[in-house]
C-alpha cells in the first residue's frame, strides 16, 4: 500500500493531504450507479421533483411531502433520478406504471433500483423485491416467487398455499398432448395477491436481472402489468442488453407497447468518470490515472475495481493536485482485475469460491456447506478472506457476490471440465440434503455428459415435477435429458415422445408436429407409436391443417392398432377437422363411429368426446335440437364421472352453445357461468367461454356489458394466439358501434375484418365477420358492397353444407338481393332457410327468420306478422327488431298504419335500451313519415357521468370493489373474467371521474347513504 493512501473496509482513506482527511463511501457491491435515458436530455439536472399531488379518501387533493430517490453515491444520474421520483410520485397518487431499467452489466442498474425502494419504503409504500439468477430458468416462477415470499413456510396462509401449488407435482395420467394447466392457475392468484396487498396501499415491485428469468416469471410479470392498470402498481424491472432470450425480448415488447417507461444507463462520460474517482478518493485522478481509467469505458463498477486494485498493490500517491497512479498497466477486463485479486487468498477460501460461485450468485451457506461436505461452522471460517476482500457479502441468509461480474470472473476461471464435475457433484448432495429434482436441474443440466444415464433419469423426473407448473421448462428439461442419450440408446425413442408432448404442452406446436413426423417416418420403438400419433393429430388440429390432420387420423385408423380410447380420439379429432374444413356430413359420421366404440367400452370419459364431436358436426348441419340433446348427455356423464380433470374439455360450456343455439339463452348464460367457475383454476376453454357468454349478452341487447365482455375475450384471445375468436369480438363490437352511429369506432373495429373475408377460402366464423362488415357499408349506403359480401360468404357456406350462420346473413342478403333487383337470389336463400327450419322446428328465431325471409319474397304481410311472434319467444334484440321493422314496413304498404307504428314503437324501445342511437333514428324516421313523432326516451336520458350514469352491472362492480374485493374476487361472484371487471373498472372511473380505488370507495358509500 502507498503512504497516504489505503483501503478499510469499504472506504478508500487518503492521508497527509492538506485537506481533512477525506473519505467517500465506495459502492464495492452495488456500484455507482450511472448512464442516462437518451430521451430526458444528456447528464442535465432536472432540478427538484414537484411536490406530488396525493388524495384524501373522498378523492380531493392534498399537499404532500415530496417523493425523491436518493442520488448519494450516483455520478451523472440526475435525469435518472427524477424520473425514477416521478414514477414514485404517481404510483403514490394512485397511478400503475412500469419502468424498465436497461444497461450492461456493472453500470449501475441495482443501485438505482436500492435508491427506490429505499424511497419507497420510507413513504410507507409495501415493496417486493425479487432477483433472477443464472442457474434458475429452470425454476418456475423462481424470481417472482422470491420477491412476494410465496414458500410452504410463510406466516401468511395464502403465500404458504401459492408456494404448496408451486412444489406440486405434474400432471400425471393426461391425455397425450394434454396436460393441466396449473401454470394459469397460479399467475391469477399471483395477480390476485398483488391486487390485494394494492388495496392498502401503494406497492412497488422488483424483478432485477429479468435476463435470467424463467418463462413462468416472465409471463407473470406481464400479467400483472396488464391486468392491474387501476392500482397503485409500480412495477420495476432491469434488463441487461445481453444475453436476452427470445421470451425476454417478447416481454420487453409487450411491456414497451403497453405503455411502460424505460431507462437506458449509458456509460460515463470522461467527465462523470473523473467526478466519480473524486468522490472515491476523496480528490481529483491526475493525468496518469484518468488515462488508466478511460479503459473502463465509463463502467462504473470497473472504475471503481480499478481503483481498489490499484490501492490494493501501491500504485497510487498523493500530489499536489490530486492523486496519481504510478503505473500505466493494468488487466483488461474486470475480470482479469477479480482474479488477480484471488492471488493473495488462502487455498481453502479459493476452494470453496469456486464451490458457491457453481452454486450460483447468491446461495445459502447451508447449500455450500452440503456440496463441500464441511460444517457450515468452518465454512464460514474459510470465507472470511473472501468477505474481507470485498467479493462477497452477505443478504438475508444468503452468501452473495458483490456483483454478478464477480461471481462470473470466478465461474469462468474454473476449467470447463471441472465446472462439470462440480456442477454434477452440487446437484447430488442437494438432493441427498432434501432438494428436489426440479430446484437442481439447471446442475444436472450442467454437470452431466453425454450417457449420464443416471442424469437423464434425474431430468426425465424434473420435467414431471414441472409440467403443470410450467410446461416450458419440462419441454427444456426433456431437451437436455435427449441430448445426454447416446445414439441408439434403447431409451431413445421413449424419451424422444417425452420431449414431443413436453413441446406440445408448453405451445410450442410448429416444432413438436415436425419431430412427431420424424420420428414416425422412421423405424422407431412400438410403445410411442401411438401416443406421438395422438399427439401429432392435437398439433395439426392447432396448426389448422385439416387436411393432414384427415390423412393421418385415417391412415391411424386403418393400420394401427390404436384401442378403443385411441380410436376415439382419433374419430373425435378427425370429426373436428372434417366439420370445420367444410364436410360436416363427414364429421358426423366420424363422430358417430366414434361415439359407437366409446360406448362399447363403457368408457364415459371417451363417450365425452365423441359426443362433444357430435353435437359440434350435427349443429353444424343445422340439427340444433339434436345437438343440445348430446350436449346435455355430455355435460351429464362428465358431471357424474371422476376421470374427467385429465381432459381438455368443458362439456357445460359445449352445453352452453347448443341451448344458446336453440335460443334457450338464460340457460346458456347459466351454463357458461358454471363454466367459467370451473375455468378460474385453467385456461383451457376461457377465452371461448368469455366470448360465448359476452354473445349472450350480445344477442339479448345487453350492450353494456356485451362490450366489456367482448374487450375481455378479445384480450384472452390474442393472449391464447386465437386470431378466429380476436375477429369474432371486432365483428360484435363493430356491429354495436355501428348500430350506436359510431361510424369512425366501427371503421377502425372493422378493418383487420376486410382481408380475412378476401378470397375464395373463409374461416368457419365468416358469417358474422361477413354480417357485421355488411351493416356498416349498409350505414355507409354502400348496398352493393354489402350484397356482394353477404352473398359470398352465403354461397361458401352452402357449398359447405354448413347452416350455422343462416339466422345472420339471409336476412340482410335478402333485402338487400330485393333492393338491388336480384330476386331469383332472394328466393333461392328463403328456399335454403325453409330447410333449415325444418331441420330445428323448436327453435323460433330460425322459423322466424325463415318466415320473414320468405314473406319478403312473396310480399306476404301476414308471414311477416307471424315471423314477429314467434321472434318474440326468444330474447335475440337483432331478430325481434328486424322482425318487427320489415312487417311494420309491408303494414304501412297495406294500410296498416296502427299495426305499423305498434311494431316500430316495439322496436324502437329495444333499440333505445340498448343503446343503438342510430337504429333507433332509423326507426324514429319511418315513424315521423307516419306523421308520429316519439319524443326521445331510453339510453338518451342517461347522464354521462356521475352515479346514475353507470349500468346496473358497473354499479354492482363498483360496490364490490368498494367493499375491498379483488377483480378476481369480483369476477367469481359475478361470473365473469378480471379482464372485464378491469373495463368495467375504467368506465367505472372515467364515468364518476375518480382517480383510484380508495375515491371510488368514498363516493359509493355517498352514493348508497
Amino acid at each position: 500500500m502507498p503512504p497516504g493512501v489505503t483501503f478499510v473496509e469499504d472506504k478508500v482513506i487518503v492521508q497527509n493531504t492538506p485537506d481533512v482527511q477525506r473519505n467517500t463511501n465506495l459502492q464495492a457491491r452495488q456500484g455507482h450507479v450511472t448512464g442516462i435515458d437518451p430521451r430526458i436530455g444528456a447528464r442535465r439536472s432536472q432540478g427538484p421533483p414537484p411536490a406530488p399531488t396525493r388524495h384524501r379518501m373522498d378523492g380531493r387533493p392534498i399537499v404532500g411531502k415530496p417523493v425523491s430517490v436518493s442520488s448519494e453515491g450516483l455520478v451523472g444520474r440526475d435525469a435518472e433520478v427524477a424520473l425514477a421520483a416521478t414514477e414514485l410520485r404517481h404510483l403514490r397518487g394512485g397511478r400503475a406504471s412500469v419502468l424498465v431499467i436497461e444497461g450492461e452489466a456493472g453500470i449501475g442498474k441495482t443501485r438505482l433500483v436500492e435508491g427506490i425502494v429505499e424511497e419507497a419504503r420510507a413513504q410507507k409504500m409495501a415493496a417486493f423485491v425479487g432477483q433472477a439468477h443464472p442457474f434458475e430458468r429452470t425454476r418456475p416462477f423462481g424470481a417472482i416467487a422470491a420477491a412476494l415470499d410465496l414458500t410452504r413456510r410463510s406466516g401468511d396462509p395464502r403465500r404458504a398455499a401459492l408456494g404448496a401449488l408451486l412444489g406440486g407435482g405434474g400432471g400425471a395420467g393426461a391425455v397425450p398432448g394434454f396436460a393441466g394447466d396449473s401454470q394459469y392457475r397460479i399467475i391469477e392468484d399471483i395477480v390476485d395477491l398483488v391486487e390485494s396487498s394494492c388495496t392498502q396501499g401503494p406497492v412497488l415491485l422488483v424483478v432485477e436481472d429479468i435476463h435470467w428469468a424463467d418463462q413462468a416469471t416472465l409471463a407473470t410479470i406481464l400479467s400483472l402489468a396488464r391486468h392491474l392498470t387501476l392500482e397503485p402498481l409500480l412495477v420495476v424491472v432491469t434488463a441487461r442488453p445481453s444475453p436476452r432470450s427470445a421470451d425476454v425480448a417478447r416481454l420487453l415488447e409487450d411491456l414497451a407497447a403497453g405503455g411502460a417507461r424505460a431507462l437506458d444507463l449509458l456509460p460515463l462520460t470522461p467527465d462523470d468518470v473523473a467526478l466519480l474517482a473524486r468522490h472515491v478518493l476523496g480528490a481529483a485522478p491526475g493525468p496518469e490515472l484518468s488515462a488508466l481509467l478511460a479503459k473502463a469505458g465509463g463502467n462504473p463498477l470497473w472504475v471503481t475495481a480499478m481503483l481498489r486494485s490499484l490501492a490494493d498493490e501501491g500504485l497510487l500517491r498523493d500530489t499536489e493536485d490530486g492523486i496519481e497512479a504510478t503505473t500505466s498497466e493494468l488487466p483488461a477486463s474486470l475480470g482479469d482485475l477479480v482474479v488477480r485479486r484471488l492471488h493473495h487468498l488462502p487455498t481453502e477460501t479459493l476452494e470453496l469460491l469456486r464451490i458457491t460461485a457453481v452454486l450460483g450468485d447468491a446461495v445459502s451457506l447451508r447449500d455450500v456447506a452440503a456440496v463441500a461436505h464441511r460444517p457450515a461452522v468452518d465454512v464460514v471460517g474459510e470465507l472470511g478472506p473472501a468477505f474481507d476482500t470485498q467479493l462477497l457479502d452477505k443478504a438475508d441468509e444468503r452468501v452473495v457476490f458483490r456483483h454478478q461480474l464477480v461471481h462470473d470472473a470466478i465461474y469462468q476461471r474454473i476449467p470447463p471440465s471441472v465446472r462439470r464435475v462440480l456442477h454434477r457433484e452440487a446437484a447430488v448432495a442437494l438432493m441427498a440434503a432434501g432438494a428436489n429434482r426440479l430446484e437442481v436441474a439447471d446442475h444436472l443440466v450442467r454437470g452431466a455428459d453425454r450417457g449420464d444415464e443416471q442424469a437423464v433419469a434425474w431430468l426425465r423426473e424434473a420435467a414431471g415435477e414441472a409440467s403443470a407448473q410450467a410446461p416450458p421448462v419440462t419441454a427444456e428439461l426433456m431437451r437436455r435429458a435427449e441430448a445426454l442419450l447416446p445414439v441408439g440408446h434403447h431409451e431413445a425413442d421413449p424419451v424422444a415422445s417425452e420431449v414431443v408432448q413436453a413441446l406440445l404442452r408448453a405451445g410450442q406446436v410448429a416444432e413438436a408436429s415436425a419431430r412427431a413426423e420424424a420420428i414416425l417416418a422412421r423405424r422407431h420403438a412400438p410403445e410411442v407409436d401411438i401416443p406421438l400419433r395422438l399427439v401429432l393429430v392435437g398439433a395439426l388440429a392447432l396448426q389448422n391443417r385439416a387436411d393432414e390432420l384427415i390423412a393421418l387420423a385415417q391412415a391411424s385408423l386403418d393400420s394401427v392398432e390404436l384401442g378403443p380410447s385411441g380410436e376415439v380420439m382419433m374419430l373425435a379429432q378427425q370429426s373436428w377437422a372434417l366439420t370445420y374444413s367444410g364436410n360436416p356430413r363427414g364429421g358426423e359420421s366420424a363422430a358417430a363411429r366414434g361415439l359407437a366404440i366409446a360406448e362399447g367400452a363403457n368408457d364415459a370419459a371417451m363417450t365425452v368426446w365423441a359426443l362433444t364431436a357430435l353435437m359440434v358436426a350435427v349443429g353444424r348441419r343445422g340439427r340444433f335440437g339434436e345437438a343440445l340433446a348430446h350436449a346435455r348427455r355430455a355435460a351429464a356423464l362428465a358431471s357424474e364421472s371422476q376421470d374427467m380433470r385429465s381432459l381438455p374439455l368443458q362439456p357445460k360450456f359445449f352445453l352452453g352453445l347448443a341451448l344458446f343455439d336453440c335460443d334457450l339463452v338464460t340457460e346458456a348464460r347459466a351454463a357458461f357461468r358454471e363454466a367459467l367457475d370451473d375455468q378460474f383454476g385453467s385456461a383451457w376453454w376461457l377465452s371461448e367461454t368469455l366470448m360465448a357468454d359476452a354473445q349472450a349478452s350480445f344477442v339479448i341487447g345487453d350492450w353494456a356489458d356485451a362490450v366489456p365482455g367482448l374487450v375481455a375475450g378479445g384480450q384472452a384471445a390474442t393472449e391464447k394466439g386465437n386470431p378466429l375468436l380476436v375477429n369474432q369480438s371486432l365483428a360484435y363490437r363493430t356491429i354495436i358501434a355501428t348500430a350506436m352511429g359510431d361510424h369512425l369506432a366501427a371503421t377502425e373495429l372493422a378493418a383487420p375484418l376486410v382481408p380475412v373475408l378476401e378470397g375464395d377460402q373463409l374461416p368457419y366464423n365468416a358469417g358474422i365477420l361477413a354480417s357485421a362488415l355488411a351493416e356498416l357499408r349498409v350505414a355507409e349506403r354502400d348496398h352493393h358492397g354489402a350484397y356482394d359480401m353477404l352473398l359470398h360468404c352465403w354461397r361458401f357456406d352452402i357449398a359447405r353444407e354448413s347452416h350455422f350462420y343462416h339466422r345472420c346473413l339471409a336476412p340482410n342478403l335478402v333485402r338487400l338481393a330485393l333492393t338491388l333487383g336480384h330476386r331469383d337470389v332472394a328466393g333461392d336463400v328463403a328456399g335454403v332457410l325453409a330447410t333449415s327450419a325444418a331441420l330445428a322446428p323448436d327453435v323460433p328465431t330460425l322459423r322466424s327468420v325463415a318466415l320473414r325471409c320468405q314473406g319478403l319474397v312473396d310480399g306476404d304481410v301476414e308471414e311477416l306478422v307471424e315471423a314477429v311472434a314467434l321472434a318474440r319467444q326468444s330474447p335475440h334484440l337483432v331478430e325481434l327488431t328486424g322482425a318487427c321493422e320489415d312487417a311494420a314496413g309491408l303494414l304501412t304498404d297495406h294500410g296498416r298504419r296502427d299495426e305499423s307504428a305498434a311494431l316500430l314503437n316495439e322496436a324502437l324501445l329495444r333499440y333505445e335500451h340498448a343503446g343503438a342511437d342510430a337504429w333507433a333514428g332509423r326507426v324514429r324516421a319511418q315513424l315521423r313519415a307516419m306523421g308520429i313523432h316519439p319524443g326521445p326516451r331510453g339510453s338518451r336520458d342517461r347522464p354521462t357521468n356521475g352515479w346514475e350514469s353507470l349500468t346496473h352491472t358497473e354499479k354492482v362492480v363498483a360496490r364490490l370493489v368498494a367493499e375491498g374485493l379483488t377483480n378476481i374476487a369480483v369476477a367469481r361472484q359475478l361470473y365473469m373474467s378480471p379482464h372485464t371487471v378491469n373495463t368495467h373498472l375504467r368506465h367505472i372511473f372515467s364515468k364518476l371521474r375518480v382517480p383510484n380505488r380508495v375515491a371510488l370507495a368514498a363516493l359509493v358509500h355517498h352514493s348508497i347513504e
